[in-house]
């Protein structure tokens, strides 16, 4: 039942009631049941996330009605949990002494807070003043239960049940005891009792669903824990539920929509991981790469980083693939997977020298892409017997992939030193560019990896330069 149907009933009714002394215990207090199905509405009304219209509804009732204790407890009870409220409730008890409402307030937030002991005795005093108040019940069965002493609180549930036999909120209390101990039926039995209250009592529609999957009754589990999300969409951990059910069922989509809500609620690296799973499942990419990006922006260590590498490649986001490649090759130098990647992003930029480091370093699933390229560049192994005819035999496959490169670049020209050393025993230790105007990646990776590659002179250790000029018909070295 929603407030909105009881805040004129509540105002006319309890007014007199208020500035009554309470009756004789054990009498029936009807206005109770009102205050506390307004209470339900309320939390209800948290859980939706549109408290604020039930705020406002008992604040102007409390303005209208300033000596109704019962309305100006629920104005201070739709109020924003914490200590401002603890205080209003405080106060209330001494404006209100004869009435139990502000100790009932205040216990309930101790419970909240895990005060239990003093939400007991803010029960007790509540208890006091009015004897046959049994909202103070409902409250301190809630303490009891946290601190596990669950026949006490079965004891105060039931004597709520007893003044109010439609109480959602005991009801539940009993079901959540029962499930404890083991008895499914006697839980599902106080639940379905709850929701014949409140169809939409999402604590209830929740228990019923933690049975259902503990019995396997997954369909009917996910038809419950829908519901929950319905009366509660703020609930992370049932959505995050939910969108397991639906994964489960086949609904990658579902899936998906339900992760993207809970990550919006509390975005981490659970989540994040689960929502692009979820995308890649229902062939959202977009999806998938946006969560991929907010996880290694939010926690890097738990980025799946070769996978980030592979949408962005297939995004043609050249900058973006490199990056993620680089720390997944950090993480795991290696992952031939990765090296293939930064292969085909230094391809797409024309980087045919890095290109080929890539795939060496693959090693044997990177010949198959390797081989083409070698013979495109015109790569060999070159053995000479002096520097000077070795340069000449470099230069002879630099100018002949230079004259295959002029049809697509005509305009070609340029200067490309490099610069080698090689150690005694005539193999090359280190590479250099020093310069390139020439900006072919197919002409410098002919000269590069063909120098790289080539044995020189054994005995004779040192730096060697290579220069190679480049005009727009021919191509020489010195």
């Amino acid at each position: 039942m929603r407030a909105a149907t009881s805040v004129a009933l509540l105002v006319l009714s309890l007014a007199a009631r208020a500035a009554e002394p309470p009756g004789p215990a054990g009498r029936p207090r009807s206005d109770l049941v009102a205050v506390s199905r307004a209470m339900t509405a309320i939390d209800a009304a948290e859980r939706r996330g549109d408290v604020n219209e039930e705020r406002q509804r008992w604040s102007d009732a409390a303005a209208r009605s300033p000596k109704d204790a019962p309305a100006r407890f629920l104005a201070v009870y739709a109020q924003p949990a914490g200590e401002e409220r603890w205080a209003a409730f405080k106060a209330l008890t001494k404006e209100f002494p004869r009435s139990a409402l502000g100790h009932v307030g205040m216990a309930g937030v101790y419970v909240s807070w895990n005060m239990l002991d003093q939400a007991e005795r803010s029960a007790a005093q509540a208890l006091e003043i009015e004897p046959d108040g049994w909202l103070a019940l409902l409250v301190r069965g809630g303490g009891y239960e946290r601190k596990e002493k669950d026949e006490k609180a079965s004891a105060d549930f039931r004597a709520v049940l007893a003044a109010d036999p439609d109480s959602p909120e005991a009801h539940l209390g009993l079901a959540r005891i029962a499930r404890r101990a083991g008895d499914a039926e006697r839980a599902r039995s106080e639940a379905q009792a709850a929701l014949a209250t409140d169809g939409g009592f999402a604590p209830a529609l929740e228990l019923l669903g933690g049975l259902a999957l503990d019995a396997g009754r997954e369909a009917e589990a996910k038809e419950l824990w829908s519901k929950v999300v319905l009366a509660s969409p703020r609930d992370r951990a049932a959505r995050a539920t939910l969108a397991r059910l639906l994964a489960k069922d086949g609904d990658a989509a579902g899936a998906r929509d339900q992760w993207k809500a809970a990550v919006d609620i509390k975005e981490d690296a659970e989540g994040l991981t689960a929502l692009a799973s979820a995308s890649r499942a229902a062939n959202d990419a977009e999806s998938e790469r946006r969560a991929l990006e907010r996880l290694a922006a939010l926690d890097p260590a738990s980025a799946d980083w070769r996978r980030l590498a592979e949408v962005r490649l297939a995004g043609q986001d050249w900058d973006g693939a490199e990056k993620a490649l680089k720390r997944a090759l950090a993480a795991d130098p290696k992952d031939v997977q990765a090296q293939l990647g930064l292969a085909q992003v230094h391809l797409a930029r024309g980087e045919t020298t890095a290109a080929v480091e890539a795939l060496r370093a693959a090693g044997d699933p990177g010949k198959p892409p390797l081989d083409p390229i070698a013979k495109r560049i015109n790569l060999q192994k070159l053995k000479k017997a002096d520097v000077n005819a070795l340069q000449r035999s470099v230069s002879s496959l630099v100018d002949r992939t230079f004259r295959a490169r002029l049809p697509e670049a005509p305009g070609l020209s340029g200067v490309l030193q490099i610069r080698v050393t090689v150690d005694a025993a005539g193999a090359a230790t280190l590479v250099e560019v020093l310069e390139d105007t020439v900006h072919d990646g197919d002409v410098q990776a002919s000269a590069y990896w063909n120098l790289h590659d080539a044995t020189y002179p054994p005995g004779k250790p040192g730096r060697y330069a290579f220069t190679f000029k480049f005009g727009r018909q021919t191509a020489a070295a010195q």
